[in-house]
């Protein structure tokens, strides 16, 4: 263990045998219900590398904090690096107000830079949100949730104190919508094009080398990584679908998906050309119908070349701009003084739901 005499926490790097305190802890500060198979998924089962996590511990040496930097290898302008995802910061309420959301982040960071990262990056969740700015981070730009409403109830549940008169809506707003919904009869031979993905292999290696973004920042999409992201998760939610040239032999793109609780969400996809680009969201979109879904949803930058085809597809973008519901922040920080300040633009950034940390999109 380490840490200043003035400290009332020391540190020290997490292992497998802490899984089942991180899993507590987890539970604890985000009112979910981990076991210890989400954090050895998440930190040793990466095929980009293991965590840096730390634990922080009492003068007993119980474990009252925890946090992780998750490494994902990046393509900049081409050209491979490694950079790191802020993942899990947990700190149990009984040790709360010692620093140690901001120490472990200052720790972390420095061993990240210490692997030759330049940045740490996360969409960052409400509760953090400031922590992080105070801490070193910058926000420097949002992504904004698209939505396609098959039923209205459930956006106008949304409506606060108006909710209940709202509600009264519904039937007119649901008819409209089957009106507007006929021509999603013209995208099932898109949706019919979908074939079921058991394992990701590397023929989705070939397609992410031909297709990745020759400028900017991008998550390798590997097939490595696209198994151990989306098919061997603890949870199994999504759904991974293949785009084939006719007679099933070229691929043309790839969708990950998950329907669940009456949403439909755009996970993750990779077109080959801008024609496969469309032909996928309108499958997506065609899927959820088909499902009979409330609504589908799709996390993306305005500057990501899948919000246009949406929205032409009849997609809306939020009206307002309510952090955490409209848009969620993109954060970073500098892991060592060689990070490029380029980098700080966000449209240098190429984003889907899938780069965010959650083990799955739904709650």
């Amino acid at each position: 263990m380490s840490g200043p005499a003035d400290r009332a926490w020391t540190w020290r790097e997490a292992g497998p045998d802490d899984y089942a305190e991180q899993a507590r802890l987890f539970n604890t500060c985000f009112g979910k219900q981990k076991s210890v198979d989400t954090f050895r998924w998440k930190y040793a089962q990466n095929p980009h590398g293991p965590a840096l996590s730390r634990v922080a511990c009492d003068a007993g040496g119980h474990v009252v904090g925890g946090y992780s930097y998750v490494p994902r290898r990046f393509l900049r302008d081409g050209e491979a690096i490694l950079l790191y995802q802020a993942s899990d910061a947990m700190v149990d309420p009984s040790a709360r107000r010692q620093r140690i959301f901001t120490g472990l982040d200052d720790i972390a960071c420095e061993a990240a830079g210490e692997q030759g990262a330049d940045w740490a990056y996360a969409y960052s969740g409400r509760l953090s949100f400031n922590g992080f700015l105070r801490n070193g981070w910058s926000c420097i730009g949002y992504a904004q949730v698209l939505r396609y409403r098959f039923r209205s109830r459930r956006g106008l549940a949304r409506c606060g104190r108006l909710a209940p008169l709202a509600q009264q809506l519904a039937p007119l707003l649901d008819a409209s919508y089957r009106l507007r919904d006929r021509r999603l009869a013209a995208h099932g031979a898109a949706a019919a094009a979908l074939t079921p993905v058991q394992r990701f292999d590397a023929s989705f290696d070939e397609l992410f080398q031909a297709s990745a973004p020759r400028t900017g920042l991008v998550g390798v999409r590997d097939h490595a990584w696209l198994n151990w992201r989306y098919i061997d998760t603890p949870s199994r939610r999504q759904q991974c679908w293949a785009l084939r040239e006719p007679g099933g032999v070229g691929l043309r793109g790839w969708l990950v998906t998950e329907c669940v609780d009456g949403n439909a969400y755009l996970v993750d996809h990779l077109a080959r050309d801008e024609d496969a680009r469309a032909t996928l969201m309108a499958a997506f979109t065609s899927l959820a119908h088909a499902h009979g879904l409330h609504e589908a949803t799709a996390m993306l930058c305005s500057h990501h070349p899948a919000t246009p085809r949406l929205l032409e597809l009849g997609w809306r973008a939020p009206r307002g701009r309510r952090p955490f519901r409209d848009v969620f922040p993109w954060i970073v920080r500098a892991c060592r003084g060689a990070a490029p300040s380029a980098d700080l633009s966000m449209e240098r950034w190429h984003l889907a739901d899938g780069d965010r940390d959650a083990e799955h999109m739904s709650a």
